[in-house]
């Protein structure tokens, strides 16, 4: 069986449960309410990712790579990852709208990567 490095990197995307569409793009969504939260079990791939809904009408992500269409997820592993998180739990406990900067990046369960946010 041969291999080419475009399989290569396919497989190696695969076990990462990252994929990225080479008709991906990245930008804002327009402004949505946060519906779920979801932190997976550490048995679970994914498990140091946060998943969330949010009823957004608006996604620039790949629709064919990231078929959640309000799904998004980020790790939460540097500083700025935890502020982005608090500001998430924030504006689900007040009810504030968000609106989500997403990257060209798609976890294999269709939610698009997300890298920023603002709370209206």
């Amino acid at each position: 069986m041969k291999i080419t490095l475009v399989s290569a990197i396919a497989i190696i995307g695969a076990f990462a449960g990252v994929s990225q569409s080479a008709n991906a793009a990245s930008g804002w969504t327009n402004f949505g309410t946060i519906g779920a939260i979801n932190q997976q079990p550490i048995t679970t791939p994914g498990s140091e990712m946060v998943f969330i809904n949010v009823s957004v009408s608006t996604n620039p992500s790949d629709s064919s790579a990231c078929s959640v269409r309000d799904g998004f997820y980020f790790a939460v592993t540097t500083d700025r990852d935890k502020r982005l998180f608090s500001m998430l739990l924030m504006a689900k406990a007040t009810g504030q709208k968000v609106q989500v900067y997403v990257t060209a990046n798609c976890h294999l369960w269709g939610y698009a990567e997300m890298q920023g946010m603002v709370i209206q």
